[in-house]
């Protein structure tokens, strides 16, 4: 009886040692080191996403990881604010080396300020860059109508709401010092430039100047704020048609009565 269980207890313990193989023998860890696509330096915290697991790591100081992949999954996936994700096949491989390439398109992003052109990362004044693909669309005959509801602190109505007269433009409280002066304008590089001189459709971005020390090179001129504008210009390759359309219907709210020309000269003679 002692020697059946004892048979018993060693299959028991073979059996465990055998899954526990398996489970150790169904991973495998594989290592790396993550730098800058550009700089060649490493970079620290980058997430490591075994795709389609729930497994992962960080990378350390030095951009050094280490994960583990269960069996089946084949791809790592790299993720860090600022740089575009990344996916690499591992295949049999256990050491795997990434470079990540930084989005430029979201730090390089240039903002036009009176001095010339910074990044938009290293701007500390108030500026605001409006591009193109944020106008306003739709029936937009002004330059004033693209802005509209699109920069903090920026006023722009028709005077007594006749729809016939032009749009003021306030970009400072009209409490201010100097409230009641329009904002400098600036089309390519021209100052005091008309702002109704140009066509909204050639417009391909309009940077909004809001404090002193953004707007500081144009001295008093720039006091009430700059609006520098940038148009559309030709570039190289294939022709690019650009085709804009609406339709608007107007309906009379009250249709006078009037006498005709014959009923009008009836009237006259009855005295």
């Amino acid at each position: 009886m002692n020697v059946n269980n004892y048979y018993v207890k060693l299959c028991t313990a073979l059996v465990v040692l055998l899954l526990a193989a398996g489970a150790t023998f169904a991973q495998r860890t594989v290592t790396g080191t993550v730098t800058d696509a550009e700089t060649k330096e490493a970079i620290s915290g980058v997430t490591v996403l075994v795709k389609g697991t729930t497994s992962g790591a960080f990378t350390d100081e030095n951009g050094k990881f280490t994960v583990a992949i269960p069996e089946g999954a084949t791809t790592l996936e790299f993720r860090f604010f600022g740089y575009a994700t990344t996916e690499v096949e591992v295949g049999d491989r256990t050491t795997v080396d990434v470079s990540l390439t930084p989005e430029i398109s979201t730090l390089e992003e240039v903002v036009v300020t009176g001095y010339g052109t910074q990044k938009q990362k290293e701007v500390t004044s108030s500026i605001v860059s409006v591009k193109a693909e944020d106008f306003n669309q739709g029936n937009v005959n002004n330059v004033a109508q693209l802005l509209q509801g699109k920069v903090a602190g920026l006023s722009i109505y028709r005077p007594g709401g006749d729809p016939n007269r032009g749009f003021n433009i306030r970009l400072r409280g009209l409490s201010s010092l100097g409230g009641n002066t329009e904002p400098l304008v600036v089309i390519d590089g021209v100052i005091g430039a008309d702002l109704n001189s140009i066509d909204p459709n050639d417009i391909a971005s309009i940077d909004v100047l809001k404090d002193g020390s953004a707007a500081a090179i144009y001295g008093t001129r720039g006091s009430s704020g700059v609006l520098i504008i940038t148009t559309k210009k030709g570039e190289a390759g294939s022709s690019v048609v650009n085709y804009n359309g609406y339709v608007t219907a107007e309906q009379v709210a009250r249709v006078v009565d009037v006498m005709s020309a014959s009923e009008f000269r009836e009237l006259v003679s009855q005295g």
